[in-house]
């Protein structure tokens, strides 16, 4: 059994099933934690989206989220000199 390092799903012969295509609802492309964090970086964590639903409220409607609003919230947080440095 081998866990994608990125988001810690478990990998199918196929790749990690967090890569697959995102929903699309009102021109806006959702989806989970894992698949988010596919898309968001290199140092982004499913732990992170989390907390930005709880901290930040980014919007989850049956464990499904936008990637613009994620997206700007990222680029807040990236940008902010609160926190500890994170590459831009």
């Amino acid at each position: 059994m081998i866990r994608c390092p990125r988001c810690a799903l478990t990998c199918t012969a196929a790749g990690c099933p967090a890569t697959a295509p995102l929903s699309w609802y009102a021109g806006r492309g959702w989806g989970t934690a894992q698949q988010l964090v596919h898309r968001l970086g290199g140092d982004v964590t499913v732990a992170m989206v989390r907390r930005w639903r709880d901290r930040d409220g980014l919007t989850t409607r049956s464990g499904y989220s936008p990637l613009d609003e994620a997206a700007r919230i990222e680029a807040a947080k990236r940008l902010s000199p609160r926190g500890r440095p994170r590459p831009t």
